[in-house]
């Protein structure tokens, strides 16, 4: 999107700057100033933008290829200069000029496809080195598994990880191995498969009627795991349903949570400035919390946990220490104490808790160096609260869903009172309810809501 935004504003000043040049020519018209067309511009871009969000140019380029990155481009060009000689035409306006924009019809054409040439090549180069790669379970032992797995392991620019195969038709046994990668089990073994093996997506691959896979789409969908599909079929729950070719195959690709490319680009960028804005002006209170943490028991300043994240990938994340050194250790003592029912523990006059620590959590003021998890992009401002590993392996498949998006600092359950909440699935069903409504508002509406619980002092 950015790329192609750099695109419009290049195509506009050369074309600018190449009617200039024709005119001491062949005198056609009178000059201008380029900043009399700053709103042209940015009425081009938005009109591009449109066309290129409605034709899917964001969903994902992985699966894409240059020709059908050519015909969106060349549709973009072609109907929205129609759309600005038109609307010019209404308004019988000469302003702009309609060389100017037929120049830059030709220019934009010509750079767009430059451009999506080089970035096709520059994106398979990263992927073929090993950068933003996915991981993926194919679901199929016949024909047509074997053909797609050949394709894949064939064209490394893709970028696709095979973690092994399942056979889908019941017991059915078929060799250990297929094209060197190998046989995880059968359809009776896909839960515990995708439980053993961290998944962004699973690749059905199976003839029509060869196989009953709705038990297999069902726990997909439980899992929030993306599904691609070599068939005519739909899951049941999908939120997002795209057709897409690959390697001269089709897909139906299924998404089971509600995410539009641009705003998931825009909630990035939201989470990159407001955690390094946010680590900047509160690094002078980092320093004070780190001397009282220091002075009350003398331990180390920072709590450091294993916890989980998108997609079951696991990563190490910080807390301002709030309780004495040995505080795992002591826990299994208190375990008869819990207050949660479920799988998560929780003590309202926890012992363990120091006194500063007790202020730390009052105010929420222990959650701040998850700032730098934001940074680097393992969690977000907004998102379900990342488990714990020991949480995780005891969770059904409904609670494994909200491992489907990227964790976060706050969210639903932080702002609608997490001290009323005495039941995992309540503080679930906020988490479920988060990610079936998510969007940009109401990221927004929960930061909001959260700066006035942390005033307030009831994170706790």
């Amino acid at each position: 999107m950015v790329f192609d935004f750099l695109a419009i504003l290049l195509s506009f000043i050369t074309a600018y700057h190449l009617r200039i040049y024709l005119l001491k020519i062949i005198p056609f018209g009178s000059q201008t100033s380029l900043g009399d067309y700053y709103g042209l511009i940015l009425s081009i871009i938005l009109l591009w933008w449109c066309f290129f969000n409605l034709d899917g140019a964001y969903l994902n380029d992985r699966f894409s290829n240059l020709k059908q990155e050519y015909h969106t481009v060349i549709k973009t060009v072609c109907f929205g200069t129609l759309i600005i000689l038109s609307g010019a035409f209404l308004l019988k306006s000469n302003t702009p000029p309609r060389s100017v924009i037929i120049l830059f019809a030709v220019v934009n054409l010509l750079i767009l496809c430059i451009e999506k040439k080089l970035l096709f090549k520059w994106f398979g180069y990263l992927r073929s080195r090993g950068y933003h790669k996915i991981t993926a379970v194919i679901v199929g032992g016949g024909k047509m598994a074997e053909r797609l797995l050949s394709d894949i392991n064939g064209h490394p620019a893709l970028g696709i990880d095979i973690v092994g195969l399942v056979c889908p038709v019941g017991n059915r046994a078929i060799s250990d191995k297929l094209d060197n990668t190998k046989v995880l089990g059968t359809a009776e073994d896909f839960v515990k498969i995708l439980h053993r093996n961290p998944v962004d997506e699973v690749i059905f691959a199976v003839a029509k009627g060869e196989a009953n896979i709705d038990g297999m789409l069902a726990a997909c969908r439980q899992e929030g795991i993306k599904v691609r599909i070599m068939m005519e079929l739909l899951s049941e729950g999908a939120k997002n349903i795209n057709v897409e070719k690959l390697l001269g195959h089709q897909f139906l690709t299924v998404s089971h949570i509600v995410q539009q490319e641009w705003q998931i680009f825009l909630k990035r960028l939201l989470d990159i400035a407001g955690s390094l804005i946010a680590l900047i002006i509160l690094s002078p209170v980092f320093v004070i919390i780190g001397l009282l943490i220091k002075l009350d028991d003398g331990g180390p300043l920072f709590y450091r946990w294993q916890v989980v994240g998108l997609n079951q990938k696991p990563f190490t994340s910080w807390k301002f220490r709030s309780m004495v050194v040995d505080a795992d250790k002591l826990k299994k003592k208190l375990l008869s104490k819990n207050e949660m029912q479920g799988a998560v523990f929780k003590m309202k006059n926890d012992p363990r808790i120091t006194r500063v620590g007790k202020w730390l959590r009052k105010f929420s003021i222990d959650e701040l160096p998850q700032l730098y998890s934001v940074l680097k992009g393992d969690m977000s401002l907004v998102g379900p609260r990342p488990p714990l590993v020991t949480e995780v392996n005891r969770f059904n498949n409904m609670y494994r869903r909200k491992l489907s998006v990227k964790p976060g600092i706050t969210c639903l359950w932080q702002v609608q009172g997490r001290n009323r909440i005495h039941k995992l699935e309540q503080w679930i069903k906020l988490d479920l309810e988060y990610i079936d409504n998510w969007s940009l508002w109401l990221d927004f509406k929960i930061l909001f809501k959260t700066v006035g619980v942390v005033i307030s002092g009831t994170g706790e």
